[in-house]
């Protein structure tokens, strides 16, 4: 199950990157037809309906995420840390929401979106690292 975990971990942060990565497409989308004429919902949606869309599988690949480090036993620490991860991915989607009706909440999407990046990379990393290592104990002193 350790695997899985490792793969698991891989994927998530695979998917956070292509998340920010549909995030700039909508940007740059919306901001080319701005030009065309005046940005309604639709021409908005259309831009930016990959990244809403993918955001809300970005989250359900957290809780898978989270139910893996359960059933793998990877430890309290990392099971904490993959928690903390699946937290951050709900506040992402809350910021979102609340960001359309205040604009200013709207601020901390991003921010919070590098902090998701690097908890996943950060999870990712420490599960490969280890990957082969054997864990040894240092006897105790007499």
């Amino acid at each position: 199950m350790e695997v899985v975990y490792r793969v698991w971990a891989a994927i998530m942060t695979a998917a956070v990157l292509l998340q920010i990565g549909f995030a700039g497409y909508g940007a740059f989308y919306v901001a080319n037809k701005v030009d065309d004429a005046p940005v309604n919902d639709d021409t908005f949606m259309d831009g930016w309906g990959m990244h809403s869309g993918f955001g809300y599988l970005v989250v359900l690949i957290g809780l898978i995420f989270l139910l893996i480090a359960l059933a793998a036993r990877v430890g309290r620490p990392r099971v904490l840390r993959t928690l903390g991860l699946f937290g951050l991915l709900i506040l992402q989607v809350l910021l979102a929401w609340f960001g359309f009706e205040i604009p200013f909440i709207g601020v901390f999407h991003p921010i919070n979106a590098f902090l998701i990046l690097g908890l996943s990379a950060s999870l990712t990393y420490e599960a490969w690292r280890g990957r082969g290592q054997v864990e040894t104990v240092a006897p105790e002193p007499v």
